[in-house]
């Protein structure tokens, strides 16, 4: 049953892409974020969905009159770069079977990135966007956290197998990522019947964070809840919100969760932060010997660890974003990685500074402020994984160039926008369901991202 239903709504999404390529490209994001059809259990389950979906998407952007040329500018300029490097870093990889695998995934993600900053070229169209992502993730932490009411915490939340979310260090990183995001939508959405939902929502994305039972999940949760705390008026309320909170959960988890994230600071004994160091160490050492474009991709598979005089012997991932990328790419990889994350940052707090001067951009400069939540939930979560290519990322730095690009060419409103007459119910219904409306305004207002 399953297998049937994804294949009508891919269907029906290739469909679509025919007549607006912009919504097969949509589709191809929810398809890659999401994975619903590691959800189905027959055929659907290795059809290439998301490939067929970027075809499609791709042939009918080429012939329609979209245009033609993705946004371009530092951010962009850095991605090109750091793709040129990985193929560079592949020619030359220690492990080249496997790092040529790696490589047509990132260049996968870059060619997706670019044509979003195509198709994705006015407010609704963003809006649409963020919405896609958002669910797309939040799905398995609404999920996620109906299972821990279920079962009091005492089983661990999982993502999608096989996927980058498939172990709850995974599936606590993209959890958490997702948060700040559902919060803009709320935000920026005005019925109270969607505001309640989107509450309900993050409430138990939350929840599912927890229910991970991962520490580099729950220091990305922290992190982000200092950043918002920081940034919030309210301090106080949101302090005592913060220890209602952590008091609700006291009664959901179990002690077996606490035990677990009290390790958090006796790495000394931790055997898996252990086997992080000798990771981590070996990424040095390829990085010193490699230093320009670094081992290739998948190098770590030739840091081998044996388990006892007769164990079996396997290999240590990188254990850190970071790490990662300074293995198989080298210092000058990293250089780049480094820039493209600080170069979000600097976006998203462009983007939050241009209500200053234009208030009718609003909706922009507060998904500018989500998105760099985000980047600082990714920043810390990452330190401890191995998801440097992971797709929410660069989904994010899509968002981020579209709208720095929208807030930077918005016309300035015009005085008559108020005086418009009322929609009528087919105009109400077009606008409600592009995620443009939020009164009155004038159709296609820039700052309604």
């Amino acid at each position: 049953m399953r297998d049937l239903l994804l294949t009508t709504i891919v269907a029906a999404l290739a469909s679509a892409a025919l007549v607006r390529p912009h919504l097969g490209l949509l589709g191809y994001v929810w398809v890659s974020l999401m994975a619903p059809h590691r959800l189905t259990f027959g055929f659907a389950q290795e059809a290439p969905w998301a490939m067929l979906l970027f075809v499609v998407t791709l042939l009918r952007w080429l012939a329609s009159g979209e245009r033609k040329l993705p946004l371009w500018g530092p951010l962009s300029t850095l991605l090109l770069l750091f793709g040129a490097l990985a193929v560079l870093s592949t020619s030359q990889a220690l492990a080249p079977e496997l790092a040529v695998e790696k490589r047509d995934a990132l260049l996968k993600i870059l060619a997706a990135l670019f044509l979003t900053t195509a198709l994705i070229d006015r407010p609704e169209r963003l809006r649409l966007l963020v919405w896609v992502v958002t669910l797309s993730i939040a799905f398995y932490g609404i999920k996620g956290g109906l299972f821990v009411l279920a079962t009091g915490g005492a089983h661990q939340v999982l993502g999608p197998s096989p996927s980058l979310m498939a172990d709850n260090n995974g599936i606590a990183l993209a959890l958490v990522m997702v948060l700040p995001l559902l919060h803009h939508l709320y935000e920026t959405s005005r019925p109270f019947w969607l505001r309640t939902l989107l509450i309900g929502a993050g409430g138990l994305t939350v929840l599912a964070v927890l229910g991970t039972w991962s520490r580099g999940g729950l220091l990305a949760l922290l992190a982000m809840a200092v950043v918002l705390w920081w940034r919030s008026k309210a301090k106080l309320p949101l302090a005592l919100l913060g220890g209602a909170a952590a008091l609700a959960l006291a009664l959901v988890m179990p002690d077996a969760w606490y035990a677990k994230m009290g390790t958090i600071d006796e790495y000394e004994a931790d055997a898996s932060a252990q086997l992080r160091f000798t990771a981590w160490a070996y990424a040095i050492e390829v990085a010193l010997a490699h230093p320009w474009l670094g081992g290739g991709f998948r190098v770590f598979v030739l840091n081998r660890i044996r388990h006892g005089a007769g164990g079996h012997s396997d290999y240590l991932n990188a254990h850190s974003i970071y790490f990662e990328v300074l293995g198989e790419l080298g210092f000058l990889g990293l250089a780049l990685f480094l820039a493209i994350l600080l170069g979000a940052m600097l976006t998203a707090g462009r983007l939050m500074r241009v209500e200053r001067d234009r208030p009718d951009l609003h909706d922009l400069a507060r998904l500018g402020a989500a998105v760099q939540v985000s980047l600082v939930g990714y920043a810390v979560g990452g330190a401890l994984l191995n998801m440097a290519l992971f797709e929410l990322f660069y989904n994010l730095l899509a968002i981020l160039i579209v709208a720095d690009r929208l807030a930077r060419t918005a016309p300035a409103p015009s005085a008559a926008a108020s005086d418009e007459a009322p929609l009528d119910r087919r105009e109400l219904a077009r606008r409600l369901l592009a995620g443009t409306w939020r009164g009155n305004e004038g159709e296609g207002s820039p700052g309604r991202a």
